[in-house]
């Protein structure tokens, strides 16, 4: 029997030209497989090393795409997966870090962010102060007494770069000290009463309008940011209030128009220092997401907060944004059942949350930010009060971050439609789900297999996400999933077929299988009937569509 294992890669993401170095454990040799999706991938010529405790490959000249590892070494297989790209910013994985403490100069809190392909991190909270972010001494305290250094802060972001990972710069768009508003009066915002907006009753909100000194100021800050650390971007945070304000002279500010100048601008001063830089904007609660979708941002970023309590309100949030922007988009998604949980089930259930969660927005377009340094996820917008994940947890975790990255192409190609609502479900009989003993639904429903279908000219690519004995909200404790058996597919479609294909995170391997069909005619063309079998949480099916008749 097969026994299988993790396989290292020496980035979080590669450029095109870039070297790729794979590595696992122990010093025998081992025969590489490269795949795109089901396809083995001729990667010409390869190196081996080993020091005698690990066995490395060494590929060189990959073009841009995802691929997935399998290393085989008698009964042991190690797998992973990495992608290829032109810019970093072709997609958004992102992470987090929050300890820049002067005792804290070990990078493996960026190694595992690396490991789990995250190509972005968020520096949180590292600053000085939010309108004086570069601090002048090597050792200080942030606002909150927090203890920084500034020889750590740049020790890891040298070692994001290194890894291929950008390191993206916190900065608040309009939150200011007390002296700097005592300073500044004229910089910020005011009631109607002509009382100055706080934040928490210790922060100051400025006015981001253009013609304001204020705009100008964080702008230069954001640069001091890029140009005397090395980071790569700005994280440019907002608390989603105010909506409508009052400049020092009583005239109306409206927040949702100013935000895309100060964005266009943010992205251009960064650029300046190095074109592969870019900024990152907080849509809270996907507001003013209309406003802000052709900004320069290199992706549409909304921190998720109730009402959007189901699924299928992340999978709207996804759509909706990648419609209006045609950019990547990452979804804030915190994961609360993490922030209490003390027993073993109640800790069981949140890692299960966190799984339903993420192939939810995975296979609805988008990432999630909640991992981040030492294998931690996020359970609140304070990131700081982050959550460990336990030992036994990781290899689940580490397999569906090689998943999204293995079969990202099913996930994130913005060609074709959406066909769920009107290929499957109520009075369509395009896609056709059946099983032992589940309901499938295309809106999410508790209690069912929730069905996601993408259609191109060659390709139809199914999303199945067990939600069998299960609600549908996707902040709340889960239980371990009802395996679904007995799943077939009468897919009606008069095209010839290359071939029918299914892969999942929960199996034994990530490889991906072939799947066996027939097909009968009728009055309106083929019917194809597709045997899947079993699903845990998350599957993906895919057609391959033949060019000609057979």
């Amino acid at each position: 029997m097969m026994k299988i294992g993790f396989c290292t890669p020496d980035k979080a993401q590669y450029l095109v030209g870039e070297r790729v170095r794979l590595t696992i454990p122990g010093g025998d040799g081992a025969f590489l497989i490269l795949t795109n999706l089901h396809d083995i991938v001729d990667y010409g010529s390869v190196t081996y090393e080993t020091d005698g405790k690990s066995f490395s490959a060494i590929v060189d000249n990959l073009p841009k795409g995802s691929y997935g590892v399998s290393f085989d070494r008698g009964e042991e297989r190690y797998e992973t997966a990495f992608d290829v790209v032109e810019s970093r910013s072709d997609i958004t994985r992102y992470g987090f870090l929050t300890d820049f403490t002067p005792d804290d100069e070990d990078i493996r809190a960026v190694k595992s962010m690396a490991r789990l392909h995250l190509n972005a991190v968020q520096f949180y909270d590292w600053m000085y102060r939010h309108d004086d972010l570069v601090a002048n001494s090597e050792k200080y305290r942030d606002a909150l007494g927090k203890e920084a250094s500034r020889d750590v802060i740049e020790k890891k972001i040298a070692a994001c770069r290194d890894m291929g990972m950008r390191p993206f710069a916190y900065g608040a768009v309009y939150a200011a000290s007390k002296e700097k508003w005592e300073q500044f009066p004229e910089w910020g915002l005011y009631t109607m009463e002509n009382k100055p907006l706080l934040f928490g009753n210790w922060l100051y909100f400025m006015n981001i309008s253009k013609d304001c000194g204020w705009f100008n100021h964080i702008l230069k800050e954001f640069e001091r940011s890029g140009a005397s650390l090395g980071f790569m971007g700005i994280h440019m945070d907002t608390y989603g209030f105010p909506k409508h304000a009052w400049d020092a002279n009583g005239c109306p500010v409206e927040l949702s128009s100013c935000f895309t100048p100060l964005i266009n601008a943010a992205a251009q001063t960064m650029k300046n220092l190095n074109e592969e830089n870019g900024v990152i904007f907080n849509a809270v609660n996907n507001w003013p997401v209309t406003a802000v979708s052709k900004s320069a941002q290199d992706a549409v970023y909304i921190e998720v907060w109730p009402p959007y309590e189901h699924y299928i309100d992340l999978y709207r949030l996804i759509r909706e944004a990648r419609q209006l922007s045609g950019k990547p988009v990452v979804l804030a998604a915190y994961m609360e059942p993490f922030k209490n949980a003390k027993s073993d089930a109640e800790i069981s259930a949140a890692e299960w949350s966190y799984l339903y969660a993420n192939a939810a927005i995975c296979a609805s377009g988008g990432t999630q930010l909640a991992l981040g340094e030492n294998d931690c996820i996020l359970c609140d917008s304070y990131y700081v009060d982050h959550a460990c994940l336990r030992d036994s947890f990781l290899p689940l975790v580490q397999r569906y971050a090689d998943f999204v990255v293995r079969y990202a192409p099913l996930l994130y190609s913005d060609d074709g439609m959406d066909v769920s609502m009107t290929g499957a479900g109520g009075i369509n009989e395009e896609f056709i789900f059946s099983a032992n003993s589940a309901a499938f639904s295309v809106d999410a429903e508790p209690d069912a297999v929730w069905v996601i279908i993408h259609e191109t000219v060659k390709r139809i690519s199914i999303q199945l996400i067990n939600l069998v004995g299960n609600n549908g909200k996707w902040n709340a404790p889960k239980g371990a999933p009802t395996i679904v058996t007995g799943v077939t597919l009468k897919m009606r479609l008069d095209r010839p077929l290359k071939g029918v294909y299914v892969a999942s995170p929960d199996g034994k391997s990530l490889a991906a299988a072939s799947l066996d069909y027939n097909y009968e005619p009728s009055d309106q063309g083929r019917v194809y009937n597709i045997f899947v079998g079993a699903i845990s949480i998350w599957t993906i099916i895919w057609v391959d569509i033949s060019d000609c008749q057979d």
